[in-house]
């Protein structure tokens, strides 16, 4: 009886216990008033009648199992649907990982296997050259391939695009894994038939092997990617298997590119803010707002880190602009209206309408232009094109400062300066810090605050760490000063410090 209901579902197997027991229940009713119905006629009458509806209660439960067979049957050509990648009829991104997750559980303690994640060689290409029509119609070959080569040892999927993936179990020999890699791989390689054309198409493939590089369904496949990207990079019709190419530079990259997203999510960056001060009478002047990463796992990551990576894999976008948010709301709940100065990325300029998304944040925090300054790089105007500029000219239109960060360390043009009028110029702190060992450093510091000041500009130095370099500074007409002798950043989430408001003279001294 157990194993019987067992093959329904829990609803179901409700019904059929209710149904049972009212049977069972009116069968013994219907007993009891037979015994006490004297009348022979009358009595023949009721059991014919408590028969009929036996039969009737026992159709009934007849035609709700086949109803329940047909919905579990339905259900079941769903779940294989929707397990199945529409294009090549082998499985789906999703239905992999589980059959990984399955394979990882089922082989602990039992036969190794390899995980292969592979591209085809210049599909973009062929998609151009062929057709999307053709494309489709090669992806489905190497699909129907890929499901004849499945078996209990191997499971393929489609993971997306031209993108496969294939699981391999192996005794855990190297001379086993080689076999059955020629074997695979033997077959993908062989020629297609493409409207009547032959067409021979190549590989890019990363492997990972379990348990030896990783013992968990994501790890494996973050392994595998990392291996596919390092064969994709070094060009095309090649094998690389993780072990080989684990780089520690390259995987620390290729880890924290993985984990940004999700970060970004969590709320794992925040704002820390360093001091700027006014060398004329010491007074406070602003703050600019430095991200940092508070990595789950690692700690404080720094943007020096962080940031390439997101300009790689396309987050700086978002990155930048959650940057920019959240210094304007910050410094829009200060009391002191003082400024806060933010770094754009020349990504960021490049790609992003910048003009629309400051406005649009301005107008969501409430922060009044004047008080944001936007710190761009040198290298923004190598290639600089008029949209780019006619942005940053209707920011300052706006009554947003310009600043001009880390001058002096990339493409130095003074063509740039005079045709972009800036606010501000900061001086890189590699000149500032080597103030005291090197005179040419103070000789170019005096002729940029010179060509500053006869331009009308700003002038910061930033990396300020001893009292001599700041006096050194301030002597030579530097207008406003940053650095850890007066002030680390800090989180200044509700209101700068009564310390902070300090002349910066008092700081200088008293560090």
């Amino acid at each position: 009886m157990i194993s019987f209901l067992a093959k329904f579902d829990k609803g179901m197997r409700r019904q059929i216990l209710a149904m049972g027991g009212l049977i069972v229940v009116n069968f013994i009713i219907a007993l009891a008033v037979i015994v006490s119905i004297e009348n022979q006629d009358t009595r023949t009458l009721f059991i014919v009648q408590m028969a009929m509806i036996g039969v009737i209660s026992a159709f009934s439960c007849l035609f709700l199992l086949h109803l329940n067979r047909d919905r579990l049957n339905a259900g079941k050509a769903l779940d294989r649907l929707s397990s199945k990648d529409k294009l090549t009829s082998i499985a789906n991104r999703e239905a992999f990982h589980e059959q990984l997750e399955h394979r990882v559980e089922q082989n602990k303690d039992q036969f190794p296997f390899a995980l292969f994640c592979f591209d085809i060689d210049r599909f973009k290409e062929l998609n151009s050259f062929l057709g999307y029509t053709s494309a489709d119609l090669l992806l489905r070959q190497v699909g129907e391939r890929l499901d004849k080569l499945a078996c209990y040892d191997r499971d393929a999927a489609r993971l997306s695009g031209d993108e496969f993936a294939l699981i391999l179990t192996y005794d855990g020999s190297d001379a086993d894994l080689e076999n059955k890699v020629c074997d695979v791989f033997g077959a993908l390689y062989k020629s297609y038939k493409c409207h009547n054309q032959s067409v021979d198409l190549t590989f890019s493939v990363g492997l990972t092997l379990f348990p030896d590089d990783a013992v968990d369904a994501d790890q494996l496949f973050q392994n595998a990617h990392f291996a596919l990207e390092r064969a994709k990079q070094d060009g095309f019709d090649r094998i690389y298997c993780y072990d080989d190419v684990a780089d520690p530079k390259m995987l620390d990259s290729h880890f924290l590119s993985h984990d940004m997203e999700r970060a970004l999510q969590d709320g794992e960056f925040r704002l820390y803010y360093q001091p700027q001060y006014s060398f004329a009478n010491g007074e406070l002047a602003g703050f600019e707002a430095l991200i940092r990463w508070h990595h789950k796992d690692r700690g404080i990551i720094s943007p020096t880190v962080f940031i390439p990576i997101a300009e790689k894999n396309g987050l700086i976008l978002p990155l930048s602009d959650l940057i920019l948010r959240m210094a304007c709301e910050t410094a829009s709940r200060w009391v002191n209206p003082l400024k806060v100065a933010v770094n754009l990325s020349p990504v960021q300029m490049q790609q992003c309408e910048i003009n629309e998304r400051v406005s649009e944040i301005l107008i969501d925090t409430g922060l009044d232009p004047n008080r944001l300054e936007l710190e761009v790089t040198e290298s923004l105007f190598i290639d600089i094109d008029d949209r780019v500029a006619t942005d940053l000219r209707r920011l300052r239109k706006k009554g947003i400062s310009i600043a001009l960060d880390d001058f002096g360390t990339g493409y130095s043009s003074l063509a740039y300066l005079t045709s972009f009028p800036f606010d501000k110029i900061k001086i890189d702190r590699s000149f500032v810090q080597n103030l005291a060992t090197d005179n040419s450093c103070m000789a170019i510091i005096s002729a940029v605050i010179g060509m500053g000041k006869s331009l009308d500009m700003r002038i910061t130095a930033e990396g300020i760490e001893d009292e001599k370099a700041y006096e050194m500074l301030r002597l030579a007409g530097c207008d406003e000063a940053q650095g850890y002798l007066l002030g680390k950043p800090r989180d200044l989430s509700v209101e700068p410090g009564e310390e902070m408001e300090r002349p910066a003279r008092d700081i200088a001294i008293s560090a």
